[in-house]
């Protein structure tokens, strides 16, 4: 049997003699069911954590296609940066040291691949296509990921207001796996199957996990506070998923502090009376933070010079 290079080579030949031709199907992805996210090659960081991942039971089987995919796409950046070259060191040193999977090894990499094979045929795989996808078919795909990305909002919206798990929302499952990918460690978090109940359990690692998701703008703009975890727990049959915010159990945050609407205590409500009085005396002494859009109300916050939320320096006219 061939070896896992020489494999490589020739599913991924270029279509020409030139070494600088970029390799066929070198930028697919085609079964969201079965992709694991969180790989990459934008620094060193990123590089040992596409290492770690492609190491965990599940996926051993394609790892030296992934890294050796993730090699070649920042081999073949037109604008290599600082971090990508040091990710190319990463991966270099990782494909000079492979050794082919003993017997035993591979033999647990076929029942890898077997699972592999069932994912990629269930429903949850219906928006895959092949090493030469339509323009359509590119489209659905980004389509999927953004709404995805929509839907989480949504969720974790609703869950922030309620202080509650979120009600039931739908959810496609194509869009599901878009965003979250197949079972496994992530670099977002985790993504576990309940196959007996068919249900999905989505473990997101707080705030840093939710910027993997849906970038660190928009967490920011989410003001979520003191985010341990966030926890998706979805249903694959009817398409439904609900999602539980679990904080710190020490938050200082504004919002922890000052704005607990659930809270009913009698200083709570006293400080919400002081606050509404305070709104209604000075709605003419306000400004607004450019960065986290945290609005400063207030005579005594008039003259801030910076956000009394973020930090971020107040800038001119705002």
């Amino acid at each position: 049997m061939s070896s896992s290079k020489e494999q490589w080579n020739k599913a991924h030949a270029s279509t020409n003699n030139n070494d600088s031709t970029i390799p066929s199907s070198l930028y697919t992805d085609e079964n969201p069911a079965t992709t694991i996210k969180g790989t990459g090659f934008k620094n060193e960081r990123i590089a040992k954590r596409t290492i770690e991942l492609t190491s965990q039971p599940g996926v051993r089987y394609k790892q030296y296609w992934t890294i050796r995919a993730m090699r070649e796409r920042a081999a073949h950046h037109p604008n290599k940066s600082v971090g990508i070259r040091d990710a190319i060191t990463v991966f270099d040193e990782w494909l000079e040291n492979y050794k082919e999977p003993s017997d035993q090894d591979k033999q647990l990499y076929k029942q890898e691949w077997e699972e592999f094979r069932r994912l990629c045929q269930s429903d949850a795989n219906k928006h895959c296509y092949g090493k030469d996808p339509t323009k359509e078919e590119l489209r659905r795909a980004r389509d999927d990921l953004a709404n995805g990305q929509k839907l989480l909002i949504q969720l974790l919206s609703s869950q922030r207001q309620s202080q509650l798990s979120s009600r039931s929302t739908p959810f496609p499952l194509t869009t599901f796996v878009a965003l979250f990918g197949g079972p496994g460690m992530h670099g977002y978090g985790s993504h576990e199957i309940d196959s007996d109940q068919g249900i999905s359990r989505v473990h997101i690692d707080g705030d840093e996990g939710n910027q993997e998701l849906i970038g660190a703008a928009k967490t920011s703009k989410l003001m979520l506070g003191n985010v341990a975890k966030v926890e998706v727990t979805y249903n694959r049959s009817d398409e439904l998923a609900m999602a539980a915010i679990i904080r710190s159990k020490q938050s200082n945050t504004l919002e922890n502090l000052w704005g607990r609407s659930v809270d009913t205590s009698q200083g709570s409500k006293k400080r919400q009376r002081i606050n509404s009085t305070a709104k209604e005396e000075d709605t003419n002494s306000e400004w607004t933070c450019n960065t986290c859009t945290f609005v400063h109300v207030g005579r005594n916050k008039r003259d801030f010079l910076a956000c009394e939320l973020c930090g971020s320096t107040r800038l001119a006219d705002t």
